[in-house]
């Protein structure tokens, strides 16, 4: 059962405040707020954490080893499950156009279904449920760790080994951090600040929040993309520049420049503005749409 509501307690200022899911990531103390997060129910201390949208909605989870009291709504008995599958090596797998679109397709769909009333969700019905924890007499199965990439020298392409489609995490703005560094990541959102347009060179800075970022587009990204795509860009600036809001979606490799995080995007079909293709906006945009 997911969870939607927590109640943070303040340890500087000895307050709680009830959290919903759906505003967690707006308040102005996130971090220290997702580090502090405990069940609503009278005398149940077991803490929280926040799990952000991802392939589900979304929601608030129970602490690894942590215990709701039996009497709660959220209790839940734990039951030991076999080792999981040990990785023994890494490789890379470039990731087709149908999949990036499914993800940027994926995200907006999610990204529509936010309207969803969380405060209407029904926890009212206990139900008897099982967490599964690792029982260490099972052994481990080997594997292989297939990480998704869209830049140059991957190590196969997506296809090449059947049943093998590597999943690409979804990031927002405020979750990024060093320990994406290196890998393709999807960003969700992100509000068009500026745009700063060089030869075979383009850079949008988003915002999300207190949270900004530089989306970048170099030398790879227009190797493959459509012969002139760089005039799409800019006029994609002089609607910026009208400071008409956009909203910005990709895939791309989280890299650190200026000692901050950024997004290096490969290839064009790979970021969408209000959900559309370049093209397919400005079309839009120009026929009044």
């Amino acid at each position: 059962m997911s969870i939607f509501e927590a109640v943070f307690r303040d340890a500087y200022a000895d307050t709680e405040e009830l959290i919903f899911v759906d505003s967690i990531e707006k308040h102005k103390e996130f971090n220290r707020v997702r580090s502090s997060i405990f069940c609503t129910y009278e005398n149940c201390e077991a803490q929280l954490e926040y799990v952000p949208q991802g392939k589900r909605k979304a929601h608030f989870k129970t602490w690894p080893k942590q215990d709701h009291t039996p009497d709660c709504i959220d209790y839940f008995e734990r039951e030991k499950k076999a080792r999981g599958q040990k990785n023994s090596a890494t490789t890379t797998m470039a990731l087709s156009d149908k999949h990036i679109a499914d993800v940027l397709n994926d995200m907006k769909r999610k990204r529509k279904s936010q309207e969803d009333d969380f405060n209407g969700q029904s926890r009212k019905t206990k139900k008897n449920k099982k967490n599964k924890t690792v029982d260490p007499s099972q052994p481990s199965t080997n594997g292989v760790n297939i990480v998704p990439t869209t830049g140059l020298g991957a190590d196969m392409q997506e296809g090449e080994v059947k049943g093998k489609s590597p999943s690409v995490r979804r990031r927002t703005l405020l979750l990024l951090n060093d320990d994406d560094i290196g890998f393709t990541r999807a960003i969700p959102d992100g509000l068009i600040e500026s745009i700063d347009i060089n030869t075979d060179r383009v850079v949008i800075a988003i915002s999300s929040g207190s949270k900004s970022c530089n989306i970048y587009f170099e030398e790879f990204f227009f190797s493959s993309a459509p012969a002139n795509f760089i005039e799409r860009f800019k006029d994609l600036e002089k609607i910026v520049d009208l400071n008409i809001k956009l909203n910005l979606s990709c895939v791309g490799e989280v890299v650190r420049r200026n000692n901050e995080l950024h997004l290096l995007v490969n290839k064009h079909i790979a970021f969408r503005v209000e959900d559309l293709y370049l093209t397919i906006f400005l079309d839009n945009y120009n026929r009044g749409q």
